[in-house]
């Protein structure tokens, strides 16, 4: 998944705006039901910034899991629609149009 994550003045599409957050759903499509989802934020939810590089391998990966929330997520049956399929690229799916 490519999103973007901040704005910076010189950015090569300065009229593309930052993604965040970002939610996520798994979706079984057979069975037409949500299995499960997260949301996940660019930068701590709570605007926490760090001054220090993390010291060993288990706190970069507290680091990194204290961005994501079990929040948004829907369980149950779901009804999407189906998108259209690039005929140059018909095993990429483009969620910006949804």
């Amino acid at each position: 998944v490519r999103f973007r994550a901040w704005q910076p003045p010189s950015a090569l599409h300065p009229m593309i705006p930052i993604h965040s957050p970002l939610s996520f759903e798994v979706v079984d499509l057979w069975s037409g039901r949500s299995m499960g989802g997260c949301t996940y934020h660019v930068v701590h939810p709570a605007g926490r910034n760090y001054l220090t590089f993390p010291v060993n391998a288990a706190e970069a990966e507290a680091r990194r899991s204290s961005r994501f929330e079990d929040r948004g997520h829907q369980p149950g049956p779901i009804r999407l629609k189906t998108p259209a399929v690039n005929p140059d690229h018909p095993f990429t799916l483009d969620l910006r149009a949804h």
